[in-house]
């Protein structure tokens, strides 16, 4: 089927190129990522260990599923145990720069 915006649907050849070049990309992403960025486990137990989320939980870092009611303390099974960076490898940028800047627009001068 055509995707939107493309007027007949992408050739086997095209999308098997397409498919190659996203690994590549994606291959690459990975390495940067583990490169600049350890992670670790949110929770340390195996997924599927009955555990208690207590109360004053940081709900940004555990997610309750399921038939949530009440108050915590809450009993249930670990279904993801959840990532987070455990370090970040980033140089930080010169003072004068504005840190929320990504990458900065170009201008070409003739």
């Amino acid at each position: 089927t055509a995707c939107i915006g493309c007027p007949r649907a992408p050739s086997p050849s095209t999308s098997t190129a397409i498919g190659a070049a996203c690994r590549s990309i994606h291959k690459n992403c990975q390495k940067v990522i583990r490169d600049l960025v350890e992670v670790g486990p949110v929770r340390t137990e195996s997924e599927g260990t009955r555990v208690t989320v207590e109360e004053g939980f940081d709900a940004s870092a555990v997610r309750l599923v399921g038939k949530v009611s009440g108050d915590p303390p809450f009993k249930g099974f670990l279904r993801h145990h959840g990532w987070k960076a455990l370090s970040v490898k980033l140089t930080p940028p010169p003072a004068e720069q504005d840190p929320a800047i990504i990458t900065p627009a170009e201008v070409e001068l003739k």
